[in-house]
């Protein structure tokens, strides 16, 4: 009887072990995928810090790009998700230096010198007097956003009668208004034919499709079709520490409370150990060593060691069972997430 609770625990541990190391293989799979399409892409992946720097550890800021990564594509565009708050974008004018998390995408775009954003950070860019705000043609744009160009006299920007936005009245409009809906449009800074834009925080796939929103944003004159909406971040660390924590629980206040939960009428496993010829066990505090106290109330001293050893076998493939139980779930959801990009960027 004594031994059904550490076999339980024991084979508990098992399973959860051996479920872990195969969603850890599962993972593994899935991210060399991901790896494999962005290389098919020309599209280079690093980790980036939080001082800007690339840092070793690149298979893992594809796992978790907010905690920082860049993507470089050959033809020079990138995009990048920095951890930091004063990067990304702080780097746009009206924006920092403590802003949201968002993605950045950088490339070349060559439009007259302008600002796309929200009305109502238009004098945060721009001061107290901003210029008026032009309009794409699309109402549903118009309405949040607005194509602000200052003035001849305006310091760092170029003026020009040039249509400010040639996109806007492309081939290519629809499917663009479609992925800044989709992919959360924040910002749109050009200055001397480069283009700084700013979406949502995204995932790789995500991350990839703002590359290919730029890209089609530098040529409009494209048709092309509109990007599936992108898979959303992960997030893991909330299930790993609720796991943890029950699991926890019994470990840190069951086991001091154990030798009490034997009442009239009630046995505990443990007991058939701590006092093998029966009666009811007596832990002992401070000087006083544990005893069995026998029906006629005569007391013996308890098998403390063998009582201690088997809490151990008890809790110990418990503990051991609730960590790879918190790693199990830790990489499934990692793996499942590594998998909805794979399949979102072979999609597209």
């Amino acid at each position: 009887m004594h031994l059904l609770g550490p076999l339980l625990f024991t084979l508990f541990a098992i399973v959860a072990v051996v479920m872990a190391v195969l969603f850890r293989s599962g993972h593994q799979a899935a991210r060399a995928a991901v790896v494999g399409e962005l290389a098919r892409r020309g599209i280079r992946h690093s980790a980036l810090g939080g001082d800007g720097r690339l840092v070793p550890g690149a298979p893992n800021a594809l796992d978790a790009p907010t905690f920082g990564i860049l993507l470089e594509r050959s033809d020079g565009m990138r995009v990048s998700l920095s951890p930091n708050t004063t990067q990304g974008a702080a780097t746009l004018p009206g924006f920092g230096p403590i802003h949201p998390q968002l993605t950045l995408v950088e490339f070349d775009l060559p439009l007259p010198d302008q600002m796309i954003c929200a009305h109502d950070r238009a004098q945060a860019v721009f001061g107290p007097f901003p210029p008026p705000a032009l309009r794409t043609g699309h109402p549903h744009f118009d309405q949040r956003f607005g194509i602000f160009v200052r003035p001849a006299e305006g310091h760092g920007y170029r003026p020009t009668p040039s249509d400010p936005a040639p996109w806007a009245r492309s081939p290519s409009a629809g499917a663009l208004f479609t992925d800044f809906y989709t992919l959360g449009f924040v910002a749109l800074h050009v200055h001397g034919g480069r283009g700084r834009m700013l979406f949502a925080p995204q995932a790789v796939d995500g991350l990839v499709a703002a590359l290919d929103t730029g890209a089609a944003l530098a040529r409009p004159h494209e048709p092309r079709a509109p990007r599936r909406p992108p898979t959303r971040l992960a997030t893991t660390h909330a299930l790993v520490v609720l796991i943890g924590v029950l699991g926890s629980v019994p470990m840190t206040f069951g086991i001091p409370f154990l030798p009490h939960l034997t009442e009239t009428g009630l046995a505990v496993a443990g007991y058939e150990v701590a006092c093998p010829r029966g009666g009811t066990f007596d832990k002992g505090y401070r000087n006083r060593s544990d005893t069995c106290k026998l029906p006629n109330n005569t007391t013996y001293r308890a098998e403390s060691s063998a009582y201690i050893g088997w809490q151990f076998a008890l809790w110990s493939p418990f503990e051991i069972g609730i960590i790879a139980a918190a790693t199990a779930a830790f990489y499934k959801t990692r793996r499942d997430a590594a998998r909805d990009v794979e399949r979102s960027l072979t999609q597209r």
